[in-house]
């Protein structure tokens, strides 16, 4: 990593923090107060700032955001493939997601939030303990128990920042025939098998020598005979955005033929978008496309629906009202 993206993601980090409701809690996966029987939200109810799910949570106990981890949920017909979104460092599932799960589930999904790699003490903060030791093996864990509760052979995995190389490492080295499609915002692609940043342990400190050095042996591992950290059958959207404070912008990597990449610039007929690094996770074109990814709107392939372009910038996010799609 550079020394400019590098300074540039710790800034990202800090600001990510201060989101962060910490509280006690579990350090394996899992959803932290959500109610299996509340009412999936419309569109029109869907937030559209990037801070909503930690407001939620404060105001709220800790409680997820409407539309995610509802483990009544069935998969329908028309979106029968379950959804887990992972979310990136120092977050959690419901204060990374309030945006992505009320528009997935207002558009039929069925969709899990979990919170990974949340070292003991940091109770709700995950994304600060080990990629092999806790957030990849609660990942697997819980692409597992959805599986249970549904049914359905395999899941769609949408991955942001750290969250997309869990998602990704998770795919390749276990999960290969569990996942269909692993979709990813604020991660260059290229990069991706570099495992997470390393600032992340220099600065906090969280993990000891032994296991950092476990972590980077699998990093290295996980690209496997062929070189890349991509699975044979498996299919990978990454979202970008030129204006991403920890990728800067990004192309589409040289890749082998069996590799299924499809590189979607976030900008492409829409620069009124500036959306950044954290402020993608409310972007309501960035929605649109990762439903795209996954599937399409319950609209129906015979109604196609261009994305929408807002204008947003990296700082406060949307700037303008959010027409339905």
């Amino acid at each position: 990593m550079t020394a400019p993206r590098a300074v540039s993601g710790i800034a990202g980090l800090v600001a990510a923090a201060l989101l962060v409701v910490v509280a006690p809690g579990p350090v394996t996966a899992s959803p932290t107060t959500a109610s299996p029987t509340t009412a999936s939200p419309t569109t029109v109810q869907v937030p559209w700032r990037w801070w909503d799910g930690a407001a939620h949570q404060l105001t709220n106990g800790l409680a997820d955001p409407p539309g995610i981890n509802r483990d009544d949920c069935r998969p329908s017909a028309r979106h029968p493939v379950p959804v887990i979104l992972v979310h990136g460092t120092g977050l959690n599932g419901g204060n990374s997601w309030a945006t992505f799960g009320a528009a997935l589930a207002a558009e039929g999904y069925c969709v899990w939030a979990p919170t990974v790699g949340a070292p003991p003490g940091l109770g709700s903060t995950g994304g600060f303990d080990s990629l092999t030791g806790a957030s990849a093996p609660q990942l697997a864990a819980e692409i597992d128990r959805v599986h249970t509760l549904t049914g359905a052979e395999k899941v769609d995995l949408v991955g942001h920042s750290q969250g997309a190389i869990i998602a990704s490492y998770v795919t390749a080295t276990t999960r290969k025939d569990a996942v269909r499609a692993v979709v990813t915002l604020g991660v260059d692609p290229a990069r991706s098998g570099e495992g997470p940043p390393e600032f992340v342990t220099e600065a906090f400190g969280v993990l000891s020598a032994e296991t950092a050095q476990r972590d980077a042996e699998a990093t290295l591992a996980w690209l496997g005979d062929e070189g890349v950290p991509f699975a044979r059958g498996v299919r990978y959207v990454a979202v970008v955005s030129d204006y991403d404070e920890l990728t800067g912008p990004v192309t589409a990597p040289v890749v082998p033929d069996f590799v299924d990449l499809r590189v979607v610039r976030l900008q492409d007929g829409c620069e009124a978008d500036r959306s950044g690094h954290l402020t993608v996770l409310a972007s309501p074109r960035a929605v649109d496309l990762v439903t795209d990814a996954l599937g399409g709107t319950a609209a129906g392939d015979a109604d196609v629906r261009p994305p929408r372009c807002v204008p947003a910038d990296g700082i406060t996010g949307v700037l303008a009202p959010v027409p339905a799609r």
